[in-house]
């Protein structure tokens, strides 16, 4: 949405339609100021607007996206209580000298060494286990017999540094989940606890990215506005017999989580092929 969004703001005077109707079409829940906030952040995310940066005035973003200065204002109060925005009396608005950064990329090798280098170089800041209700994707997902009502649960949140980084939720069979003690996810990746404590081998997984509007449980979690763009991971894993034993859903602050894939070509039974490695 944003970068479609950010496309507009390059409209010459001559384009009938002001960006402001481009937010109110495409944004109808999200109020306008919120809207131009997200904007803004996008352009400091993309380093439209650089560190150290004057951005435009007041008055020149309200004739850029047709939009009133009591909007502009509180869009622009939201971010310098964030700190990605600070005011300078009698000189204007700038960008923070420090932006959040992202993690170093990770060079993906091995399954299962890639999962441990994704979490090590991050801390676990709460950890929640219940047992709830399966829902009838779980009990697909996870081949669950009608009789099975239950599944447990486990939430995680992560930090880099002294902020938020991702949110997970893990779905496993309660004769697994009741093997797990919560205290030990503090410590150790729950993968490690699935093959090390409960002796159970991970053969394969498959692994969706997508981009998904923040929720209020995740904005609240992960300190961003609602609606505002994640990165949404959904990994199935299986075990012997090419059965699928748990799903797990990551959400990653935008500006912090990046997930790119190199492409290189193999010869194979006589035949160019694309071959991905991903970096996450």
């Amino acid at each position: 949405m944003l970068p479609d969004v950010a496309r507009r703001t390059h409209r010459t005077a001559h384009d009938s339609e002001p960006i402001t109707q481009a937010f109110k079409r495409e944004n109808r829940a999200m109020p306008l100021y919120h809207q131009v906030e997200q904007l803004i952040r996008f352009r400091i995310s993309k380093e439209e607007y650089r560190p150290g940066q004057q951005i435009p005035s007041e008055s020149e973003l309200c004739q850029e996206l047709g939009v009133s200065r009591i909007t502009v204002r509180e869009a622009l109060r939201e971010l310098v209580q964030e700190k990605l925005l600070r005011r300078v009396q009698g000189k204007g608005t700038f960008v923070a000298p420090s932006r959040p950064t992202r993690m170093p990329p990770i060079k993906y090798a091995g399954f299962i060494e890639e999962i441990y280098e994704r979490v090590r170089r991050l801390s676990v800041k709460s950890v929640e286990m219940t047992t709830v209700p399966a829902t009838d994707e779980v009990r697909t997902v996870l081949q669950l017999p009608a009789s099975v009502q239950e599944i447990t649960r486990i939430k995680r949140l992560r930090f880099t540094g002294d902020e938020p980084f991702s949110f997970t939720i893990n779905y496993l069979p309660t004769q697994i989940g009741a093997r797990i003690k919560p205290q030990e996810l503090y410590a150790r990746p729950l993968l490690d606890v699935l093959e090390t404590d409960l002796k159970i081998p991970v053969i394969r997984a498959k692994e969706t990215v997508e981009a998904a509007p923040a929720d209020p449980e995740i904005s609240a979690r992960l300190a961003i506005p609602a609606l505002y763009p994640v990165m949404h991971v959904k990994r199935i894993m299986y075990t012997t017999g090419e059965k699928a034993f748990e799903i797990v859903e990551t959400y990653y602050r935008a500006d912090k989580y990046q997930y790119s894939v190199t492409l290189g070509r193999v010869k194979r039974g006589g035949k160019w092929r694309w071959s991905p490695k991903a970096e996450g």
